[in-house]
């Protein structure tokens, strides 16, 4: 399927090949899951809520824009400008680079955690193309999906039916992706996609609805998109901006403020976020945290470093989480308590009500 657009949308949506070549030599900057099979993991009983973290390894350089399986037996990682795309085998501390290029936030684990999908720009003198892969780190092996011409956008999957759409200069790609001996989940088959989809670009979130025929950017505060995360059931997306705000949408409906942070990640079978927190003074963000939140903004800091920004969290288990921090080459991991109380807020939980 591929849905055509307008070059001026297109040109609001995607970055331009100045933009890509400036970002190579800069840092970048639920409802609930009720659908499940009955295997879905029960929660464990309650840890402690005030446990020291603790960093399990050291690696040679920081660990940017993490993605953790779903065996939680990979890592996957950029540097901090978003190339030299790697994965490390968290068992034996073994890194592979799948690529050099630049990735950004542009990949993704297989819903079985074998395959990393990813998108690649690469640069030929004044020409930008954006490459399609999938590496299996079972097979040590890369396979090639699609190459466009120019830029494009973030690979979006929508775990209902493992289908990945991209924005690029001429529409949006679509792939329904395979894998051996696939079989849906109950809740699968029974998902109803026909209202639509998000796709995410650099630029803006957007929802595809009336069969592809409609394409709406859902407003946010305009700085553009810095990493989005879509909900286990394909209903609700979280997504940060450049300006460090999270917004939630659900199934392409205005959007809601859910407050200062960037980075957030949904928990496997619960309606509750993971995210980087700013702590605000003012208007100004002086330090960021891990925060453990539901939809409406109810949550608390999981953890209070001073100095210490602390990034891309992710849930580890039931009842405990890893992250880093900027520039620092340790992976922590600590223990919280599953309940959340309600006695902390973010800020009040808002729509968005200008349109860009």
């Amino acid at each position: 399927m591929m849905v055509r657009i307008a070059k001026p949308l297109l040109a609001l949506l995607l970055l331009t090949e100045a933009e890509v070549a400036r970002s190579e030599s800069v840092t970048p900057g639920r409802s609930d899951i009720d659908l499940l099979d009955e295997g879905t993991p029960k929660a464990a009983a309650p840890l402690p809520l005030n446990t020291t973290p603790e960093a399990i390894l050291r690696t040679e350089g920081p660990l940017v824009s993490m993605r953790l399986n779903k065996n939680h037996t990979q890592l996957a990682f950029t540097d901090q400008r978003g190339q030299s795309l790697r994965i490390m085998n968290l068992e034996t501390q073994e890194i592979t680079e799948v690529t050099p290029h630049r990735v950004g936030e542009a990949f993704f684990w297989s819903p079985d955690g074998n395959r990393l999908f990813y998108r690649e720009l690469i640069r030929d003198k004044k020409a930008v193309s954006s490459e399609i892969k999938a590496f299996d780190v079972y097979l040590n092996t890369t396979a090639s999906i699609d190459s466009l011409p120019g830029s494009s956008g973030f690979l979006t999957l929508d775990p209902r039916d493992y289908t990945v759409y991209l924005m690029h200069e001429k529409g949006i790609m679509s792939k329904r992706l395979e894998f051996p001996g696939e079989r849906f989940a109950r809740w699968q088959k029974r998902a109803k996609i026909e209202q639509g989809r998000f796709v995410a670009t650099q630029k803006s979130v957007l929802w595809l609805s009336d069969l592809g025929l409609t394409l709406n950017a859902l407003p946010d505060d305009g700085s553009g998109v810095e990493s989005f995360d879509i909900s286990p059931d394909g209903k609700v997306i979280a997504w940060a901006t450049q300006n460090a705000k999270i917004y939630i949408s659900n199934q392409g409906e205005e959007p809601k403020l859910l407050g200062p942070g960037r980075d957030p990640r949904w928990h496997p079978f619960r309606s509750l976020l993971l995210y980087s927190a700013a702590r605000v003074v003012g208007t100004k963000a002086y330090d960021f945290d891990i925060r453990i939140s539901d939809t409406n903004g109810e949550g608390r800091y999981l953890t209070n470093t001073p100095g210490q920004v602390e990034r891309w969290p992710q849930w580890w288990n039931e009842g405990s989480i890893i992250f880093t921090a900027e520039g620092s080459t340790d992976l922590w991991k600590m223990n919280y308590q599953t309940e959340i109380p309600r006695t902390a807020k973010a800020k009040a939980v808002k729509s968005v009500k200008h349109i860009r």
